[in-house]
């Protein structure tokens, strides 16, 4: 498996900055939750909060399977092998005093716990030997970002563990955020489709 690939095992990957994120809980008076994903899909208004605000930004209802992610504001893209699917845009995100972002499985929302977002990588490895990637973190400065979403697919499909759908992430910096796009607005937003092969 490729350093900018990440395995999702929970139909969704996420992007937030802990910092963020974790002030964000604390401002709501939820520091304790611990299952942070089952609070925003039980609690909408508290969930519209925190996009509105940038502290996280699900990207749901996708396959659960092996993605590259890259980042245009360090210079990455993908190449002629791959074909643009979709481009999305107005996202918020806010990156905090920890000057980077996870991007990962949504699951790692499943259990918080700060203390397992240290080096650059969270990884596991399955019964077969395979040593998959469950979240990257990438350096990005404190601030606020709208986001772009273009969704990859792979002209000619490999076999596993190689990742045929990818993600590029462009952040562009913002002094305010002027709209609030929802990503779970399954009709608007076909996230999947990177992974229907005709």
């Amino acid at each position: 498996m490729e350093v900018n690939e990440i395995e999702t095992s929970d139909y969704g990957i996420c992007i937030f900055s802990v910092a963020q994120l974790t002030s964000f809980l604390s401002e709501e008076k939820k520091s304790r939750t611990k299952k942070v994903l089952s609070l925003f899909q039980k609690e909408h208004e508290l969930y519209l909060r925190s996009i509105e605000t940038g502290s996280w930004l699900p990207i749901p209802q996708i396959n659960s399977v092996t993605y590259q992610v890259r980042i245009s504001n360090l210079g990455e893209g993908f190449s002629e092998e791959w074909e643009e699917k979709y481009c999305y845009e107005y996202f918020n995100l806010t990156v905090g005093s920890d000057n980077s972002i996870w991007i990962g499985s949504i699951g790692l929302l499943l259990n918080w716990d700060t203390s397992k977002f240290v080096g650059n990588i969270i990884s596991y490895s399955t019964l077969y030997g395979f040593l998959l990637h469950k979240g990257l973190r990438f350096e990005v400065k404190s601030g606020k970002y709208a986001v772009k979403i273009q969704g990859y697919q792979r002209k000619d499909k490999k076999g596993f563990p190689l990742a045929n759908s990818g993600f590029l992430f462009s952040l562009k910096e913002v002094e305010e955020f002027e709209y609030t796009a929802d990503p779970r607005e399954d009709k608007k937003y076909k996230f999947n489709s990177i992974n229907c092969y005709s």
